[in-house]
C-alpha cells in the first residue's frame, strides 16, 4: 500500500513540476508580446512533456523486458524443481524398498537363529546317540574296542556278522560327525552372509537418506529463489503501473496545454487593449469556513505543509483563485483531493484541497475564484471532517519545497 501511495505522489510531483497554466480571467497579459511569450512557454513545456513521455515509454519497454526475463527464469527454475521432486520421489521409493529388504533380512536372521537353535538340539541328540553307542560297547566296567569285538567271534559266520555290524557303526558315526561339521559350517556361513547383507542394506539406506536430504536442500534453495523472483516481478509490475500512470497524466497535461495554447491564441486575436494584471495579496480567498485546527509549520516531529480547517455539516469548498484543475482523484493519503494551478502576474501557484467528502470538478476544467469545487469530508488519512489546504509558490512537488503558509496570501 505504501508503494502505491508513493507511486501516486511521485506522479503528482512529476505533473506539478512541469505544469503551468494561465489563470484568472481577471489576470491578462499586458501586451500581445506577453501573450506570445506565454504561448511559446506553453509550447516549450509541451515539448518537454513529449520528451518525458518518450523517456517513460523507453523505461516501460525496459521494465517489460526485465519482466519477461524474470518470468523465463522462474519457468526454468520451476522446471528444475519439478525434476528435483521426481528425483525425491524416486529416492523415497528406493528408501522404502530398502527398508522392506532390511525387514525381510531381519526376518531371515531371526529364522536363521531359530534354525541354529534347532540344529544345536539335533547335534546334542546325535552326541547322546554316540555316547549311548559307546556305553553299549563297554561291558563289565571295561572298554571293548572294535578289534576285541571282532576277535571275540565264535566262528567265521559270527566274525562276518560282527564285521558287518562294526562297519555299519563306524560308517554311521562318521556320517554323523560329517553332517554335524557341515551343518555347523553352513550355519556360520549363512549367518555371516545375512549379517553382511543387512549391513549393506543399512549403508544403502543411509546413503539414500543423505541423497534425499541434499535434494530437499536443493529444492528449498530453488523455492527461495522463485519466491525472490516473484517479489521482484511484483515490484517490476508496480513500477510498470507507475510509469503507465505517469504517462496517462502527461497525456492529460499535453491535452491541457493544447487547450491553454488555443485559449491564448484566441485572446491574442481578440486583444485590442491589454488590461492591467492584478497582483499581490487579495488574489486568493479563504477556501472554506470553519475553525483553524492545525497551522502551517512543525507538527508531531515533522512538517505540516498546509492548514487544516474544520467544521461540522455539509461545508462547501471553494477555489481559492481562478485556475485550471489538473488533478482530481481519490488518493490513499489525501482522500478525495483536487489540485488547481494558477498563473498570476507571471508567477505560477498551486493550491491543493484534500480529504473532501466528494469533489464537483473534473481534470482539465477551468474554475473561477470562489467556485464550489467540493465539500469538506473525512477521506484518506484523516481523523475527522476537515479541509487540508496547501498553497505552493510554483508547482507542487513531492518534497513540498514550494509550500508556503497560506496566511501569506489569505486572511483567515
Amino acid at each position: 500500500m505504501k508503494n502505491r501511495i508513493f507511486s501516486v505522489l511521485s506522479i503528482l510531483m512529476l505533473l506539478a513540476v512541469t505544469f503551468s497554466f494561465s489563470g484568472s480571467e481577471k489576470t491578462y497579459a499586458t501586451s500581445a508580446g506577453d501573450l506570445r511569450d506565454e504561448i511559446d512557454d506553453l509550447e516549450n513545456k509541451q515539448d518537454s512533456v513529449k520528451d518525458e513521455k518518450e523517456e517513460l515509454e523507453s523505461s516501460e519497454s525496459e521494465i517489460e523486458e526485465k519482466i519477461e526475463k524474470n518470468q523465463a527464469k522462474q519457468d526454468r527454475i520451476l522446471g528444475q524443481i519439478e525434476e528435483i521432486d521426481q528425483e525425491v520421489a524416486k529416492t523415497q521409493k528406493n528408501i522404502e524398498n530398502t527398508e522392506e529388504e532390511i525387514s525381510k533380512t531381519e526376518k531371515e536372521i531371526k529364522k536363521l537363529k531359530e534354525n541354529i537353535k534347532e540344529t544345536k538340539k539335533r547335534i546334542a541328540k546325535r552326541d547322546e546317540l554316540l555316547e549311548n553307542r559307546l556305553r553299549t560297547m563297554q561291558r563289565n566296567g571295561g572298554s571293548v574296542s572294535y578289534l576285541e569285538v571282532l576277535l571275540g567271534a565264535q566262528d567265521f559266520g559270527d566274525f562276518l556278522t560282527r564285521t558287518n555290524a562294526v562297519s555299519k557303526i563306524m560308517d554311521s558315526d562318521k556320517k554323523i560327525l560329517e553332517e554335524q561339521k557341515a551343518e555347523k559350517e553352513q550355519l556360520e556361513k549363512d549367518k555371516a552372509e545375512v549379517e553382511k547383507k543387512k549391513e549393506e542394506l543399512v549403508a544403502k539406506k543411509d546413503e539414500l537418506e543423505s541423497a534425499k536430504e541434499r535434494l530437499d536442500e536443493q529444492k528449498q534453495e530453488k523455492s527461495d529463489l522463485v519466491a525472490k523472483l516473484k517479489q521482484e516481478e511484483k515490484e517490476l509490475h508496480e513500477h510498470k503501473m507507475s510509469l503507465q500512470e505517469k504517462q496517462q497524466i502527461l497525456q492529460k497535461q499535453q491535452e491541457a496545454y493544447n487547450r491553454m495554447i488555443e485559449q491564448k491564441k484566441d485572446k491574442l486575436e481578440q486583444l485590442s487593449t491589454p488590461p492591467s494584471s492584478s497582483g499581490g495579496n487579495g488574489q486568493f480567498i479563504r477556501p472554506a469556513q470553519g475553525y483553524i485546527t492545525s497551522e502551517f509549520g512543525g507538527r508531531w516531529g515533522g512538517m505540516h505543509n498546509g492548514m487544516d480547517i474544520s467544521k461540522y455539516g455539509k461545508i462547501p469548498i471553494k477555489a481559492s483563485a481562478s485556475g485550471m484543475v489538473y488533478r482530481a482523484y481519490r488518493s490513499s493519503s489525501y482522500g478525495n483531493v483536487v489540485y488547481i494551478t494558477h498563473s498570476m502576474g507571471g508567477q505560477q501557484y498551486t493550491t491543493l484541497y484534500a480529504h473532501m467528502r466528494y469533489y464537483t470538478v473534473s481534470e482539465g476544467q477551468y474554475v473561477q475564484k470562489g467556485q464550489v469545487i467540493g465539500y469538506m469530508g473525512n477521506t484518506g488519512n484523516s481523523t475527522g471532517q476537515h479541509l487540508h489546504f496547501e498553497l505552493h509558490e510554483g508547482p507542487w512537488n513531492y518534497s513540498k519545497s514550494n509550500a508556503v503558509n497560506p496566511r501569506k496570501y489569505i486572511s483567515f
